[in-house]
């Protein structure tokens, strides 16, 4: 059944005519935006343009990371406008304040755009209609579109030869959506719209692009994190042909705008980097530094003892745990991980006397843009940004310190200049997922859990960023159990380091994750009962939203949940498998989406193999079903390497790994089948850039305790010798 949407003309731009008979329509979205949107960016609007030969040119408005959006946003405003895929151009659109927050980041791209990108191509499609319906002179009500064409009887006319008069037009107070039975679009497989430039390596990427008359720029950094540069000497690399110049670029007030580097200029990339090893420098070291690996655990082990403050406490859990004598304790720790992704940083910055371009990749162009004018004292309204598609992000780009550097050398230089980091500055100055550990306490009675307390101490990013709170996402109190149980507690103490932080592909939650759900498993270890039917149990079967006051809230629904957890049970034939294999399983409502996973592995002499992968998903409606397929394995992937190898070691103040040769990764051989069943839905449409990220890490790690008869508490597992 169509529905009808209530939209006041206060909330759309004024219609503007565009050169050969084109239509622009701006469409404001007033959707919720997630908590990593900074304050200063305004609320989108997204626009479409019609050809005089009535093809459409839709302008995808978010950062391409990879999560397919470039894809799947334009799908939504094509599905509305009623016009064939195939008469679609997608372009990346540059940052436009009419756009409000154009940003990559917590899997809300589909979520908080899906119902005003439908009104937004709806009413496209409305005004279309009645501009034929004026030419024609009969009722709007009387025609109907269908592939990028009005009809009224035999008589048909293509949206091109009615652009001119639909721009003329009010837009309607209400708008007809249409019924989800009619989607021809939404739900179909489409390619990645970029996949043909991808394969044939056309110029996407930030590395690829350029402005004329520009000057190439890298940068050196501190080895040991937040040192401050004391002095330099470059005559050597100054003497090197092709090399323009040599200067310090000062840190800012926050450690994630900018710290303190030498940069070199040059006439090339090549020549800039073989420029640097030419360069001697002098760093003092930040007080209190983190010395070594050890050092932060002692730290962590410190804090947990001395400085927790509750975050919540259901029932009495000190009560619980002097009646119940049947108690287990744990501590589950993670590493510092990078992000390491394959497309080191760079940007593109031209300064002029009253106005600046900014090109690159960066998830988060409304904050380049409001940092660009904060160095530069340039009013935003005279920063134009374009974008890229990223070559890796994962919550790095989130910051723009790189692109803060490239403005600073480019105001410095007077000229348009390109700044691309080596491999060695993408460790030294990467903003890591925060080290942790995770000790719980918990109580059963017979078979049932009913006491958990939980102590957790983080090397916070919000803490390193200065914001509050500290335990934004690295604790969270609404986590299951909690709620599930009589008798919840949960405590959080940050520590605050010289080691840089940030956000990591589902931030918090892939630590977070990891701790509860294996704690979960060894419990039901514990207890001699299946890890499925006491998750299950725990669960219960009454159809409850409960509280959830962190990202994905503020409900999670424990029937969806149970739905997911049931499908991968019967996909993954669980403890049906022969006696070679050991299956692990997890499973959580992460970022809004559900999902449950069962690893299956095997012990080959002494280490581990994973035969493959089987994971469920809720995440509601599926705007691109190959696209969603492709999210939930990369997600599956990445966490893998993560899990079997990927920890930041630090020895004498000084990350060990400073490149790939030193910092292993997944190779694709050892990448096993990963199979997604996805629930059928018709409820909102969830991101999947990162929920299948966390689930992951446990899954794994509880059928390896299965395989080793061991429980592994620490992250990764090549520390373990398992791999």
């Amino acid at each position: 059944m169509s529905k009808h949407q209530s939209l006041s003309r206060r909330n759309f731009m004024r219609i503007s005519g565009l050169a050969g008979g084109g239509l622009m329509i701006g469409f404001p979205l007033t959707s919720a935006i997630s908590a990593t949107v900074n304050s200063q960016d305004i609320e989108i609007n997204a626009f479409i343009l019609i050809g005089v030969d009535g093809h459409a040119i839709i302008r995808a408005k978010n950062p391409e990371i990879g999560q397919g959006v470039k894809t799947s946003l334009p799908m939504i405003l094509a599905e509305e406008l009623d016009i064939p895929w195939e008469k679609v151009t997608v372009e990346q659109a540059e940052l436009d304040r009419r756009m409000g927050a154009q940003f990559a980041g917590g899997s809300t791209g589909v979520k908080t755009n899906y119902d005003n990108l439908r009104k937004a191509g709806a009413t496209a499609r409305d005004m279309l209609l009645r501009a034929a319906a004026e030419i024609w002179k009969v009722a709007p009500s009387d025609c109907k579109t269908k592939d990028g064409n009005v009809i009224h009887g035999n008589k048909s006319l293509h949206y091109g030869e009615v652009a001119t008069r639909a721009a003329k037009l009010e837009t309607a107070e209400e708008v007809q959506l249409k019924s989800p039975e009619d989607f021809t679009i939404i739900g179909q497989s489409k390619s990645d719209v970029d996949l043909h430039g991808i394969v044939t390596g056309s110029p996407l990427f930030g590395l690829d692009m350029e402005v004329p008359n520009m000057v190439y720029a890298t940068i050196i950094k501190p080895e040991i994190f937040g040192a401050k540069l004391s002095s330099f000497e470059a005559s050597k690399a100054k003497a090197l042909e092709g090399v323009i110049d040599v200067f310090k670029v000062p840190a800012m007030d926050n450690p994630t705008m900018r710290v303190d580097g030498v940069a070199i200029l040059a006439q090339d990339t090549w020549t800039a980097f073989k420029a640097k090893k030419l360069v001697e420098t002098n760093w003092e070291a930040p007080d209190n530094y983190i010395t070594s690996s050890a050092d932060l655990k002692t730290r962590m082990g410190n804090n947990l003892q001395t400085k927790t403050e509750v975050l919540k406490e259901d029932g009495d859990v000190d009560k619980a745990f002097e009646t119940l004598d049947d108690q287990l304790t744990a501590t589950y720790e993670v590493p510092f991980i990078s992000h390491s992704q394959m497309e080191p940083m760079n940007f593109i910055a031209d300064v002029k006397d009253n106005e600046v371009l900014l090109v690159g990749p960066t998830q988060t162009p409304g904050s380049a843009s409001a940092m660009a004018s904060r160095i530069t004292g340039i009013p935003r309204e005279n920063i134009k940004v374009k974008f890229s598609r990223i070559g890796g992000g994962f919550g790095r780009r989130l910051t723009n310190d790189y692109a803060n550097e490239a403005v600073f050398i480019s105001m410095t230089i007077k000229k348009p200049v390109k700044l691309v980091w080596d491999r060695e500055s993408d460790f030294l100055c990467d903003f890591y997922r925060p080290a942790g550990c995770y000790h719980f306490k918990a109580a059963m009675e017979g078979k049932e859990l009913k006491a958990m307390e939980v102590k957790a101490c983080t090397t916070s990013r919000y803490l390193y960023r200065g914001g509050s709170p500290a335990h934004g996402t690295e604790a969270f109190p609404d986590q299951q159990p909690a709620g599930l149980i009589p008798n919840f507690k949960i405590s959080y103490a940050p520590l605050l380091t010289n080691v840089p932080v940030g956000a990591l592909r589902t931030p918090g939650m892939n630590a977070v994750t990891f701790a509860y759900q294996s704690f979960i498993d060894e419990l039901a270890s514990h207890a001699e009962v299946d890890p499925i039917d006491f998750q299950l149990k725990m669960i219960g079967e009454a159809d409850r939203d409960m509280p959830y006051s962190d990202h994905g809230g503020p409900t999670y629904n424990t029937s969806r949940l149970r739905q997911v957890i049931k499908m991968v049970r019967n996909k993954a034939d669980w403890n049906k498998k022969g006696s070679s294999i050991y299956q692990g399983f997890a499973a959580q409502m992460v970022f809004g989406a559900y999902v449950a996973a069962i690893v299956d592995v095997r012990l080959n002499a002494g280490k581990i193999q994973i035969e493959k992968v089987n994971i469920a998903v809720d995440c509601g409606l599926i705007i691109n079903p190959v696209g969603a397929e492709a999210q939930v394995q990369g997600g599956i992937t990445d966490a893998i390497s993560a899990a079997l190898y990927e920890g930041l070691e630090i020895k004498d103040g000084k990350p060990v790994a400073q490149n790939f040769n030193t910092y292993q990764k997944l190779r694709m051989p050892a990448s096993p089948q990963v199979d997604v069943h996805f629930i059928e839905s018709s409820a909102a449409p969830q991101g999947l850039g990162e929920p299948s990220y966390p689930i992951l890490f446990p899954a794994l790690i509880n059928g390896v305790s299965k395989a080793t008869g061991k429980r592994v508490r620490e992250l990764p597992l090549r520390k373990h010798g398992l791999v």
